[in-house]
């Protein structure tokens, strides 16, 4: 009888043991970003802000380099890249939208631009609004996704698709994989980029604040391609 009592309690041990294995497996990293619920729409406080604005490609001629895929740190995170392509409309803008992520501010997209961010799994809030000098009149735009561990997602900023104009999202599209990874690939890398993960996976540290990852200098002189071998020119066969 003590041995089956035994043999009772040692399974239940293990049991509880591998459940509590399961539970730690499944935990997501955690994020620098609020919460928010997605059920309500953006209310008058993130109509009406005050904040910082961005000189558009009208006068910003800023150049990057050129796209570039990118891994997450952190193996249970997400990639989301932002992209806006070239165009004249996107040329002669002279104050650029601003673009929040669950309320924190992100770089606008310029034209010819594009950037990451990286997040944790879950449920997200992209909004963008163009603001008159630093003060926010406009009811914002916005799209809700959601992400997954281990996958890369695309998002265009295009003001000139006219079938956008009246849907909630206005400008911003969720696009297909195959799609975005044509397009992007002629966008240029000009602003930081966006670590929304609290968790450093070297280290185990936690992050109060996003961890800007600064982009690369860009070198004009890397794009420079000669077709042909340079030659000096001899006179004696003019």
């Amino acid at each position: 009888m003590r041995g089956v009592a035994i043999l009772v309690v040692t399974s239940l041990m293990l049991v509880g043991c591998h459940g509590k294995k399961n539970v730690v497996q499944q935990t997501q990293p955690p994020s620098t970003l609020k919460v928010l619920d997605l059920e309500q729409k953006p209310g008058f406080v993130e109509q009406h802000r005050l904040g910082m604005m961005t000189i558009g490609g009208w006068v910003n001629q800023k150049l990057g380099q050129n796209f570039k895929p990118v891994q997450a740190q952190h193996q249970d995170a997400a990639i989301v890249y932002l992209y806006r392509p070239d165009s004249k409309w996107n040329r002669q803008e002279i104050v650029a939208a601003s673009m929040f992520i669950n309320k924190h501010r992100i770089p606008s997209l310029l034209h010819n631009h594009y950037y990451w961010i990286e997040l944790a799994p879950g449920e997200y809030r992209l909004s963008v609004s163009r603001p008159l000098g630093a003060l926010h009149f406009q009811k914002p735009k916005y799209l809700d996704f959601q992400v997954q561990a281990g996958q890369s997602y695309f998002i265009k900023y295009d003001e000139e698709n006219l079938s956008t104009r009246k849907e909630v999202s206005g400008p911003l599209i969720l696009m297909p994989t195959s799609t975005a990874q044509q397009e992007i690939a002629f966008t240029q890398l000009k602003t930081e980029s966006y670590n929304f993960v609290a968790e450093d996976q070297h280290t185990g540290k936690l992050r109060k604040k996003p961890q800007k990852i600064k982009h690369e200098k860009y070198d004009p002189a890397e794009d420079v391609h000669l077709t042909q071998p340079f030659k000096l020119w001899d006179p004696r066969t003019w």
